[in-house]
């Protein structure tokens, strides 16, 4: 017995699958074995399948029909192809992993976003291109897709770039140009997160699939269920299925798994017993017609390629297989919920250990993990919510010293924003430095003054990272540090103020603190007319004393110890005034400081390093969003 042959009756059983597992024979083995549909995770998303190059080469030709590539799909296509298993296609729009330039004319990011018209004929062009080329190259593989996903945000309509270009109903039209070019066969499918939650389920209910089921544009509701072991709660997600249900859609349960940090055997049983539960409701829905459940997919095949780990910034064992395509106790409840004891038998994977064996692409030549800088008895901040301040490491994985690239996202002292991290580590990574992305104290609540402990965390960061610089292979004497918004307040904070942040663990009491050089990227700097208030506020509270003010207005704390910098912002830039990185710039000449200025005179704030990446809308990792994910759950 396995998954699929369980509940065939009901409905298809999937799971989702990276490039990695692809190239790795036990993980295709145990898709064929145990799935009868797949979703490839990333490699099919809007970005992936937009010739950047073409498009800027041609901009006139390509004009109101982007030019598209399919060499990302295409190894996922073939699998399911050769191996007779069903896809579902994920996903043609979304705000996220759509590049910014396909909104701009002459698909250049730096002139002005195109007009309505041309965005809405570039966008059908792509959806008839997609659509196209799987249904003539791959007729009958894919049998959903997920035309549009995640547009509603905190009971409304997510404001993006979608809306601000095209308006509202940008996700009428994209399933308007869906219908129109895909086979009859295929269902189309409306897709987002928290599903369950009644702000988000009534305004999906009225303003998302009611206009669409009008029109008779939408087959399918699609739940991701990210589940928590506590959240939701399953009578509240049993109302929002059969409330999807009784809309007539098919219901696809698109994206399961459960977060569960905690591996121990009482744990485990603790997640099977969830799991039974959840897979209980699905069959009890579709028997009494409450909901036609048509397939259930499982976000990831096992729970070392799970993306929780990253972006809950924890390790996660979340799903029912793990380690060597291996059985967990969560895997036989869900057998449980479809069919009797006696027709559940041992799950033993017979693969050879090179079957385990990356094959056919690179193995990726890098080190990442996580390092708390804190110990537990060290750190007390009030807001924290279990988070403790950490970096997270991107290093060679060989024994050259190099130099250290440390990475401070910005985000107003409320988040450390995930496309400022792990893009800028990479780019400096790729380089030839060894990086690490700090994950620094924030509040999202902007409730609980930070004070100096931004300035803490970054100062302890800079001494552990020299503490430990022959385990890292770093030369502790060339460790710069990086900065971006908000984050270059942190960075600017330390630059100036290095000398006066003590660290009472003897550890680290006597290392320095002093970073190397400095860059200061479209920078927070001043606490005077040019502020940008809200950091401030977030920092020091709604009623800073003027000594606080001065501290930390930094161009009135440069010294002549202060390190080198290299200062760049734009002109443009409508968040955080230009003058912020001219007050700075000229502080540092006046005490003699060697630095570099650059003003762009365009680009919008929150460029990061504004390579291929950024403007191909991957965002990097969201580990960053740790403390900002608890404080949402928590609060």
């Amino acid at each position: 017995m396995n998954l699929k042959t369980a509940y065939e009756p009901y409905f298809k059983i999937g799971a989702a699958i990276s490039r990695w597992n692809l190239h790795t024979p036990a993980h295709t083995k145990l898709l064929a074995e145990q799935f009868n549909s797949f979703t490839c995770e990333n490699d099919m998303k809007p970005m992936y399948y937009l010739d950047r190059e073409a498009n800027k080469k041609d901009p006139e030709k390509y004009n109101l029909s982007p030019a598209l590539t399919f060499e990302n799909a295409i190894p996922y296509l073939e699998f399911a192809k050769d191996n007779k298993i069903a896809m579902r296609g994920h996903t043609l729009v979304w705000h996220n992993q759509t590049p910014k330039w396909f909104f701009c004319e002459r698909y250049n990011e730096n002139f002005p976003m195109a007009d309505r018209e041309t965005i809405l004929a570039r966008l059908e062009s792509y959806i008839h291109g997609v659509l196209d080329f799987v249904q003539t190259n791959y007729p009958g593989i894919i049998y959903a897709w997920d035309v549009v996903n995640e547009i509603v945000d905190e009971g409304a309509f997510r404001k993006s770039i979608w809306t601000e270009t095209v308006g509202e109903d940008f996700f009428i039209k994209a399933f308007e140009f869906a219908r129109k070019y895909a086979a009859p066969e295929v269902s189309l499918f409306y897709n987002d997160y928290e599903t369950a939650q009644p702000w988000k389920r009534d305004f999906i209910l009225e303003k998302v699939l009611g206009p669409l089921i009008d029109k008779k544009l939408i087959d399918g509701m699609g739940m991701q269920s990210h589940l928590l072991m506590d959240h939701p709660d399953i009578s509240e997600y049993r109302t929002a299925l059969e409330m999807y249900g009784s809309t007539g859609l098919q219901i696809h349960i698109t994206e399961l798994d459960m977060h569960n940090a905690d591996p121990s055997e009482e744990s485990m049983h603790a997640l099977a017993t969830r799991y039974q539960e959840f897979f209980q409701t699905y069959l009890d829905a579709k028997k009494s017609g409450k909901a036609n459940i048509t397939s259930v997919t499982f976000w990831n095949l096992l729970d070392e390629n799970s993306w929780l780990s990253g972006f809950r910034r924890e390790t996660s064992y979340p799903l029912v297989f793990k380690g060597k395509c291996e059985a967990k106790e969560a895997y036989y409840a869900v057998l449980k919920a479809a069919v009797s004891d006696d027709s559940i038998d041992k799950w033993v994977p017979d693969y050879s250990e090179e079957d385990y064996k990356l094959q056919g692409m690179p193995t990726p030549d890098i080190k990442r993990f996580r390092e708390n800088i804190w110990q537990e008895n060290e750190y007390n901040y009030e807001a924290s919510y279990g988070f403790i301040p950490n970096l997270f490491a991107y290093l060679h994985n060989d024994d050259v010293k190099r130099d250290c690239m440390l990475v401070i996202p910005g985000g107003g002292y409320c988040m450390c924003c995930s496309h400022e991290g792990e893009l800028a580590a990479m780019e400096f990574y790729n380089r030839g430095m060894n990086a690490f992305v700090l994950s620094y104290t924030t509040d999202i609540t902007m409730s609980v003054p930070l004070h100096k402990q931004p300035l803490e965390d970054i100062s302890r960061a800079v001494r552990f990272i020299r503490k430990n610089a022959s385990k890292y292979n770093i030369d502790g004497k060339k460790l710069v540090i990086m900065g971006f918004s908000a984050g270059s307040h942190v960075c600017g904070s330390l630059a100036v103020h290095f000398d006066d942040v003590k660290d009472n663990n003897p550890e680290y009491a006597d290392i320095s603190g002093r970073p190397d050089g400095v860059i200061l990227s479209y920078p927070v700097i001043t606490t005077g007319r040019y502020t940008h208030a809200d950091s401030v506020r977030t920092l020091l509270g709604a009623n800073p004393t003027d000594e606080e003010l001065t501290y930390f207005s930094l161009e009135k704390q440069v010294k002549d110890n202060t390190p080198p910098c290299f200062i760049w912002q734009t002109e443009e830039d409508s968040v955080v005034p230009v003058e912020n990185s001219y007050l700075f710039a000229n502080a540092l000449r006046e005490k003699k400081i060697p630095f570099a200025h650059y003003v762009f005179p365009r680009g919008f704030h929150g460029l990061t390093v504004a390579n291929d990446e950024f403007f191909s809308g991957w965002s990097g990792g969201e580990y960053s969003m740790e403390q900002t994910m608890r404080a949402r759950f928590a609060v």
